[in-house]
C-alpha cells in the first residue's frame, strides 16, 4: 500500500523573553511560535517551526491546508501543495494562509529526508557546508545607552560573526548615533546591518539620513519600506552606496521576482514564510542565476540545511541566548557549531536538525 500522511498537527508555543521589546508599534513580550508536526503511515514524523506573529496560524494550517494533504499519498505531495494554493487562492499570496502552507511543507520534507535516514541537505542533493552567519541584536529599549550597545557589540565580536544587525529605533537620526557607537566597538572587517522592520514611508526621507551611514561599513539597509513598495526598494538601491536587503517576511514565487527585478543587492528569505522548502528552492534558483546573495532569516538549524543545497545562501542569521530577544534555545538544542565566522551542522544531522525537548514543547504549549 502507498504511503500516506495519516496527521497534519499545528499548535502555538508561547515563550517568555527575559525583555519586552518594542519595534515601531510592534510590542513583542513573548515569542509566540507555530509548531507543525506530520506522521505518516509508517510513524515517521516530520515537523517545522514557524513565527505566529501573533497570528491564528495554527488554526488556519487546520482548516486550509491539513484537509489537503490528510489521508492522501505521500508521494503525490507536488499535487497536494498545488491544489492546496488553488483551493485558497482567494486568501492571495501573502499573509496566514501562506505562512501555514510554508511550515506544513517544512515538516513534510523533513519527514521525507528521516524517512531516508538522510539529512535535509542530502536529501535535497547537497552538500553539507560551513555557512557565514551573521548576528541579530541591539533592540532598542527605553533605557538603552552608548555604552550598553557597544557591552553588546563586545560580546557579539567575539564570535567573529560575517555582521552584526541591530534593529531600528524607528528613528533614523537616533538610529546614525546608534550605528555610530556600534561602529566604535565593533572590529572594522565585522560589517553592520540595520533592520528598519517597514518603519518608513518614503525612499527621499531614508537616503537623506541613510547616506550618513556609508563610513560605517554597512553590510545592509534591511526592510525599510513597505514590503510591496517596489519603486521605493529602486529608488534606495539607486541611491545608496551599500546593499539593501528585503524578503524575509513575503511569500510566492512572482513575488520574489518582482523583487529582484529592483536592483537589490541582497534577497532576505525565510522556508517558513515563503512557501516552504520547495518554495525556497525555486527562489533561491532564481537569485542564483540573477547573481542575488541570499541572506536567511532565522531558523538557522533548517537554513543550514537548505543552504547545503542552495549556492546563492551566502549567509545564516541567527540570535544568542544571553542576548534574550528569541526564544527558541528552551525548545531545542542549538547543534550547529562556530568556524571561523560561520555555522556548520553536524554530520550526524536528520532531516532540518531540529531535535525538540519534548518537556519544553508541553510545558511552552498555549492553551
Amino acid at each position: 500500500m502507498p504511503r500516506t500522511l495519516i496527521s497534519v498537527e499545528a499548535f502555538h508555543l508561547r515563550v517568555p523573553l527575559g525583555r519586552p521589546l518594542r519595534l515601531g508599534e510592534m510590542r513583542i513580550s513573548e515569542r509566540e511560535y507555530v509548531f507543525v508536526r506530520l506522521t505518516d503511515s509508517e510513524g515517521h514524523v516530520g515537523t517545522a517551526l514557524g513565527h505566529a506573529r501573533s497570528a491564528p496560524v495554527a488554526a488556519v494550517v487546520e482548516r486550509c491546508v491539513a484537509p489537503f494533504w490528510e489521508g492522501q499519498p505521500l508521494e503525490l505531495h507536488e499535487a497536494h501543495y498545488a491544489k492546496c494554493v488553488k483551493a485558497n487562492v482567494c486568501l492571495g499570496t501573502h499573509g496566514l494562509f501562506w505562512r501555514a502552507l510554508s511550515l506544513v511543507d517544512c515538516a513534510l520534507y523533513d519527514l521525507l529526508a528521516r524517512s531516508a535516514g538522510q539529512s535535509l541537505g542530502d536529501y535535497l542533493g547537497g552538500s553539507r557546508r560551513a555557512v557565514p552567519a551573521t548576528i541579530v541584536g541591539g533592540y532598542p529599549t527605553t533605557d538603552e545607552t552608548p555604552e550598553s550597545l557597544q557591552a553588546e557589540m563586545n560580546t557579539y565580536a567575539k564570535y567573529a560573526p560575517a555582521g552584526v544587525k541591530i534593529a531600528s529605533s524607528a528613528d533614523l537620526r537616533r538610529d546614525t548615533v546608534r550605528l555610530k557607537a556600534c561602529r566604535e566597538r565593533l572590529p572594522e572587517d565585522i560589517p553592520l546591518m540595520i533592520d528598519c522592520y517597514w518603519s518608513f514611508d518614503s525612499a527621499k526621507d531614508v537616503v537623506a539620513e541613510a547616506r550618513k551611514w556609508q563610513d560605517f561599513n554597512m553590510g545592509w539597509i534591511e526592510d525599510p519600506l513597505a514590503f510591496d513598495d517596489y519603486s521605493g526598494i529602486k529608488q534606495l538601491v539607486e541611491a545608496l552606496g551599500f546593499p539593501v536587503a528585503v524578503g524575509d517576511e513575503q511569500s510566492g514565487l512572482r513575488a520574489f521576482e518582482r523583487l529582484l527585478r529592483t536592483g537589490l543587492q541582497v534577497l532576505r528569505l525565510d522556508a517558513t514564510v515563503c512557501g516552504g522548502v520547495r518554495a525556497f528552492m525555486k527562489i533561491a534558483a532564481k537569485a542564483h542565476a540573477a547573481g542575488i546573495p541570499i541572506a536567511c532569516h532565522v531558523f538557522h538549524p533548517l537554513h543550514a540545511q537548505l543552504a547545503a543545497a542552495c549556492p546563492a545562501v551566502r549567509w545564516l542569521e541567527t540570535m544568542l541566548p544571553e542576548s534574550d530577544i528569541e526564544d527558541f534555545h528552551p525548545l531545542h538544542p542549538d547543534s550547529l557549531t562556530w568556524d571561523s565566522g560561520a555555522l556548520i551542522a553536524p554530520s550526524t544531522a536528520q532531516g532540518a536538525n531540529y531535535d525538540w525537548y519534548p518537556e519544553s514543547i508541553e510545558r511552552y504549549r498555549a492553551t
